[in-house]
């Protein structure tokens, strides 16, 4: 009696189950989602698979949240490496009033 031949690895031709980087558009998904419902309320990010690694770009509003955003990457991605170009929102008072015409 013949056996029948072993599945494939999950995730398509040339990635194994075991390789970190497997599955990793339904993890940016994941990430963007619990950054959407996290206090953060971030919905400004732009995350994306790059070669390798995952590149993140956007504002944030402060150094905290940033720090925040970075740590749920790092959660969401473990193994995969993370580049962030993360700025920081000025919302500082300006120092003089605005003229409108």
């Amino acid at each position: 009696m013949a056996t029948a031949p072993d599945p494939p690895p999950a995730g398509g031709p040339g990635e194994s189950a075991a390789h970190p980087a497997a599955h990793t558009e339904y993890r940016i998904a994941h990430l963007e989602e619990r950054l959407a419902r996290s206090a953060l309320a971030e919905l400004g990010m732009r995350i994306e698979a790059r070669g390798d690694a995952v590149h993140i770009t956007g504002t944030a509003s402060t150094a905290a949240d940033r720090e925040a955003i970075l740590r749920l990457a790092a959660q969401e991605l473990p193994g995969v490496p993370v580049r962030a170009d993360i700025t920081l929102a000025d919302v500082t008072a300006p120092d003089r009033h605005e003229e409108l015409s």
